[in-house]
């Protein structure tokens, strides 16, 4: 019997977040049905069956991972045809035995920003304070035993348009010229990344001070949560998970 972990895409606008939930479509559910239906596993519990993330409703993702134990040769083709077309497996590599998928090396999440009015300087100003390690208790909705994260980079991007139809629609060029915000780190809270992205956006549109979101990342003990809004899901991407020691190869068809 041997382990294998899979590198998932999906599109997650018709799934209710990837962790299983009754009566809902989700990732998980149709991971494990598809994978139960082709003889790779039955039971979970025996097969070890792991993932690495529960991104929300509405998350996409290009790199999220699962694991599990089968004593079928794992063929990527196979399972890509019996998946439904919004779910893909990318990339597949061999695992120890006590590969656990949520414990990683770094991931990268990517928010795609469609909008005219940002201030790119100040876009990078914020990514040099999340930069580092800091309590991000004001970032989740969940109390956790520990808020501590570190964020290891932030990378703000400009997509270049110009090979993408510009003589063909001039006056919208810069407007739908989106903004891409990678940030890099090990591990994340619950609705983490949208909120900082709501942060991101209200300092480059002049609605929120530098010096506030320094207070947000340092609050007193007693303070009370920040309410700060998560930004739409439909614009967030899992873009990767990296792990020491693993290698994934990907299929040339997915």
């Amino acid at each position: 019997m041997k382990r294998t972990a899979l590198k998932i895409g999906y599109i997650g606008t018709n799934f209710h977040g990837f962790q299983r939930q009754p009566d809902l479509r989700t990732v998980e559910e149709e991971l494990i049905y598809h994978l139960r239906k082709l003889g790779y596993i039955d039971d979970l519990k025996k097969s070890r069956f792991r993932i690495a993330g529960r991104t929300d409703a509405g998350v996409h993702s290009l790199g999220n991972v699962i694991s599990f134990q089968s004593e079928k040769e794992v063929r990527v083709n196979e399972i890509n045809n019996s998946l439904p077309d919004d779910i893909q497996i990318l990339a597949k590599a061999p695992v120890r035995f006590g590969f656990k998928p949520r414990y990683a090396e770094m991931r990268q999440y990517r928010y795609v920003l469609f909008r005219s009015d940002l201030d790119l300087y100040k876009l990078n100003e914020v990514a040099e304070i999340f930069k580092g390690t800091h309590n991000f208790t004001n970032f989740t909705k969940r109390f956790q035993k520990t808020t501590t994260r570190t964020i290891d980079d932030i990378k703000i991007t400009k997509a270049n348009l110009n090979d993408y139809h510009k003589k063909e629609f001039p006056n919208l060029h810069d407007t739908l010229s989106p903004v891409f915000v990678d940030i890099y780190g090990e591990s994340f809270l619950w609705n983490m990344v949208r909120k900082m992205m709501r942060v991101f956006v209200d300092v480059a549109i002049g609605k929120l001070s530098l010096e506030k979101v320094e207070e947000l990342l340092n609050p007193a003990e007693n303070d009370p949560r920040a309410n700060i809004k998560v930004l739409d899901p439909d614009y967030l991407i899992l873009m990767d998970i990296k792990y020491d020691g693993v290698k994934f190869v990907y299929d040339d068809y997915a």
